[in-house]
C-alpha cells in the first residue's frame, strides 16, 4: 500500500473522502447509504491491515480483529446487496495458502485498497471475495504467531 493513501486512511478528512468517491452517480438514497456503510467498513479493515507495531501481543489483538471485521462485514453483505438490487455469490480471488499469512494480508490488502481506489463501479460480490480474503489471511496471520500447539502434536 503506497503513503499517500496510508496517509488517507487514517485522516478523518481523506478516508471521508475516499468513502463519498466510491457512491455511484446519481445515487438513490438507498444506495448512497449502502454504498458509504460499506466503504466506511472497507477503510477500517485496510486501517487494521496497514497498521504497523513492535509488538507480538499487539499484533495478535490486530489480526482478531481484523479477522472479526470481515467477518462482520461478510455477515451483512448479503442484505446489503438485495438492498440495492444486486446478486449475492462472493467471488474468490486467487490467494496462496502457503504464503505466511502476514504476507496473504498485505496482498489481499493491496487489492482491497485497489477497489476502493476504483474509478468503475464494483459489484459487492467482488469486494466480498476480497474481503473474505483479508479476514481468512488475518486468521492465518494469527495462527502462525500462536505458540499453542495440538496435544499430541510436536
Amino acid at each position: 500500500m503506497d503513503d499517500d493513501l496510508r496517509h488517507e486512511l487514517f485522516d478523518p478528512e481523506g478516508a471521508h473522502r475516499l468513502v463519498l468517491a466510491r457512491r455511484p452517480p446519481s445515487p438513490s438514497p438507498v444506495t448512497a447509504v449502502v454504498s458509504d456503510v460499506v466503504w466506511e467498513e472497507v477503510v477500517h479493515l485496510l486501517r487494521w491491515s496497514s497498521a504497523t507495531t513492535a509488538s507480538a501481543g499487539v499484533d495478535a489483538v490486530r489480526w482478531w480483529r481484523l479477522a472479526a471485521g470481515c467477518a462482520d462485514l461478510l455477515r451483512r453483505l448479503p442484505a446489503l446487496c438485495d438492498e440495492v438490487g444486486e446478486p449475492w455469490g462472493p467471488t474468490a480471488p486467487a490467494d496462496d495458502p502457503e504464503l505466511p499469512g502476514t504476507t496473504r494480508v498485505a496482498f489481499a490488502g493491496v487489492r482491497l485498497a485497489a477497489l476502493l481506489r476504483a474509478q468503475e463501479p464494483v459489484p459487492l460480490r467482488w469486494l466480498a471475495g476480497e474481503v473474505d480474503a483479508l479476514g481468512a489471511a488475518a486468521i492465518s496471520a494469527l495462527a502462525e504467531t500462536s505458540s499453542w500447539a495440538l496435544p499430541g502434536s510436536r
